[in-house]
């Protein structure tokens, strides 16, 4: 019988290191898992140190642009008396795009609304710029056009900045 006892005895010990081995090996596991997730957490906390400034200089350069096309201020940096009717419509489409193209690769860090709002904004703008040049009769003088441009509303330019505001508080 004390051979039976020893047999037993033995399987129990084999049984409790098994559970005991199990146990270590899970929680080993577990603290594996830890440790990555923490590793994990800080490459994202340092990502974000270096992301966030390039975010919010993008969301301010989108908001000079915009503030730079609209068309009153568009008008007065591009208007001299005397000029062609032809080339002040070209220089002011001409500023519109190489300001849009200027900061293209800010895309890469606004959310999609803001970028559509920003190229619906500059299209719409050109299409303006386009539509009151088309109206325009021929011999008509071109302060008169430049009076017409800035009196138009700016809707979508209007509705662009209220965007990049609200994705910009978002983004805080």
């Amino acid at each position: 019988m004390t051979k039976t006892w020893l047999i037993i005895l033995m399987a129990l010990g084999v049984a409790i290191a098994a559970i005991a081995t199990f146990i270590l090996l899970q929680l080993l596991k577990m603290k594996k898992a830890e440790n990555q997730r923490g590793a994990a957490f800080e490459l994202k906390v340092n990502a974000l140190k270096i992301i966030m400034p390039l975010k919010v200089q993008a969301y301010e350069r989108f908001l000079l642009y915009l503030e730079r096309v609209q068309l009153p201020v568009l008008v007065k940096r591009v208007y001299v008396p005397g000029i062609e009717k032809g080339v002040f419509h070209l220089e002011l489409l001409q500023n519109v795009r190489e300001e849009f193209e200027h900061n293209l690769a800010q895309q890469l860090y606004v959310s999609n609304s803001t970028w559509n709002a920003v190229k619906n904004a500059k299209e719409e703008l050109i299409n303006q710029i386009n539509s009151t040049f088309e109206q325009l009769k021929d011999e008509e003088d071109v302060s008169i056009l430049a009076q017409s441009l800035v009196a138009l509303p700016n809707p979508s330019v209007e509705q662009a900045v209220a965007v990049l505001k609200h994705d910009f508080d978002r983004l805080l």
